[in-house]
């Protein structure tokens, strides 16, 4: 006796878009996700005060160049988000 034919479905599936490997870009998941926005911040606010603090106990320039430095990357935050 021979099998019955295996059915046709007549409904489409749904399929992803293609992400080619990739998640969302650092630009969306910054503007969605707050939290990580603050921990960012917040990380480059912490450096930023432990060299000016090394700064105004050693009084090098190294270390106020470095503290100077990295406050530019926390313009760049602001920036990626609100473009």
């Amino acid at each position: 006796m021979p099998r019955p034919a295996p059915r046709r479905s007549t409904r489409r599936t749904q399929t992803a878009p293609p992400s080619n490997g990739r998640g969302p870009g650092l630009r969306e998941r910054l503007k969605r996700d707050r939290f990580l926005f603050l921990m960012c911040l917040g990380a480059l606010a912490f450096l930023t005060a432990v060299f000016a603090l090394t700064w105004w106990v050693t009084g090098g320039f190294v270390a106020l160049a470095l503290a100077l430095a990295s406050v530019i990357p926390a313009f760049f935050l602001f920036y990626l988000r609100d473009a």
